[in-house]
């Protein structure tokens, strides 16, 4: 029986990222007839979208959901409706984080990856701190937690909402 996946991942991903920790997790979810949900934001939402299309996946098994505040860009909006996909305002999300929760509730499995702390140190240098980021959060809220705390180096630190 089908199923509902929830991509998400990070917003600075490249190609090269996408094709080796997403690709083979989506091949088998399109060979079972699975229907794709994800945000309207760059990165693994768009590299998705758009290779999901090229591989003849039709528009109607993918909807993009978008906060209110999204779904209010008209311009916006209107770039995912041209390409025939599904647009979902979710009414209530005043935030990103309100947002992916919807889509949690409304899917059955993830579709994701977030870097870890010494990868993300590597890619990030200098520009890294701790965070758990929206993508993280996705995996903890299906797990039914809903803790932001990060673990850095044994010890425990609240921060803030990750991008």
């Amino acid at each position: 029986m089908p199923r509902t996946a929830f991509i998400s991942g990070p917003i600075d991903a490249s190609d090269l990222y996408f094709s080796t920790h997403y690709i083979p997790l989506l091949l088998p979810a399109i060979s079972s007839g699975d229907s794709f949900i994800m945000g309207p934001v760059r990165g693994i939402d768009t590299l998705a979208l758009h290779w999901l299309l090229s591989q003849s996946v039709a528009p109607s098994r993918i909807t993009v959901y978008m906060a209110h505040f999204e779904y209010l860009n008209l311009s916006w909006r209107q770039q995912y409706l041209n390409i025939g996909v599904n647009v979902k305002d979710v009414e209530h999300a005043a935030t990103t984080g309100e947002r992916d929760a919807a889509m949690t509730s409304e899917s059955d499995y993830d579709v994701l990856r977030y870097r870890g702390e010494e990868e993300a140190r590597r890619e990030y240098g200098e520009g890294w701190w701790p965070r758990v980021s929206n993508t993280e959060m996705n995996e903890r809220r299906r797990r039914g937690e809903v803790s932001r705390v990060y673990n850095l180096g044994g010890s425990v630190a609240e921060v803030g909402e990750g991008v």
